[in-house]
């Protein structure tokens, strides 16, 4: 699992409608933190560097609409209020990040209410700005469909036609593979939609053993023109916590032996087996 540094971070495993987690929506956000949606005082402070800077309150009413729960806040020496976001037993700070090193107290805080947070004009601009800003960009994970196996072929082939495995995929016939993978009846994938494209999807089968049954990644696969995004990461974490919650006891992939693709897969507790190898053997065509 990637590691981030926001509060409350590891166990943010909660999901909105569209399967994001707040880990997600910290990627997202990022992206959109400004100097606009910044506290006014702390505007001066505010830099890509410290992006969360001034961006607490906003920040977290937004991620009650996702989330729903409650908003909190810590009493500051200056009297305003620190918040963050409390859904159940999860707790998260998506913009702890600002404090640095000084570590604040989570606990018994007192809730934090929009009406009155709101009834600043400036807050509540802010507020919209960062929710139309955030809409504009959120994506949808969701089970895979039939219906769009052209579009599935169109990303497969161009993700493995480049690199590290150059191989020359047919969209059509990639359709077919996609295809014949879904169509199996213990088949299980995601597509990530953006702006209503699918930009890559996750695919795999579980099958039964005497230990339980385990699931093995098929295909991974992002459109070139939206790599370098961390779609592959979501995908690859909804699709570990699903399978989990599933009963799934273990999970197993084909990878690239040298390059990134090897350390990925380690940073969510894969490892190379030392007790089997794979094996083929190519069959020769009898020419007539």
């Amino acid at each position: 699992m990637r590691t981030y540094h926001f509060y409350g971070w590891k166990t943010a495993n909660i999901k909105d409608k569209n399967g994001l987690t707040p880990r997600d929506y910290y990627d997202l956000l990022s992206g959109i933190w400004s100097a606009d949606t910044c506290a006014p005082r702390m505007r001066n402070e505010w830099s890509p560097e410290n992006k969360t800077r001034g961006q607490c309150s906003v920040t977290a009413f937004l991620l009650q609409d996702l989330f729903g729960g409650s908003v909190l806040g810590i009493r500051l020496n200056d009297g305003n209020y620190h918040c963050f976001n409390k859904v159940g037993g999860c707790v998260f700070d998506l913009t702890s990040e600002q404090f640095k090193d000084k570590e604040l107290d989570y606990n018994d805080c007192e809730e934090q209410f929009r009406e009155i947070h709101f009834a600043k004009d400036e807050k509540r601009l802010r507020y919209e700005l960062l929710k139309s800003k955030l809409k504009d960009i959120t994506p949808v994970i969701q089970p895979m469909r039939a219906d769009n196996l052209g579009r599935y072929g169109e990303v497969y082939a161009a993700a493995f036609s480049g690199e590290p495995w150059n191989d020359p995929w047919d969209p059509k016939n990639a359709g077919i593979h996609v295809g014949e993978l879904l169509s199996s009846k213990q088949s299980y994938g995601l597509e990530y939609l953006v702006k209503g494209e699918v930009a890559g999807f996750i695919l795999g089968t579980s099958m039964l053993f005497h230990y339980g049954r385990t699931f093995e990644i098929n295909d991974l696969a992002v459109a070139p023109e939206y790599q370098r995004r961390g779609i592959a990461r979501r995908l690859l974490e909804h699709c570990l916590h699903d399978i989990k919650e599933q009963g799934m006891v273990g999970v197993h992939l084909i990878t690239a032996a040298k390059g990134v693709l090897p350390e990925f897969y380690a940073e969510y507790g894969f490892e190379k087996e030392t007790e089997v190898i794979l094996m083929g053997a190519e069959l020769a065509v009898d020419e007539e």
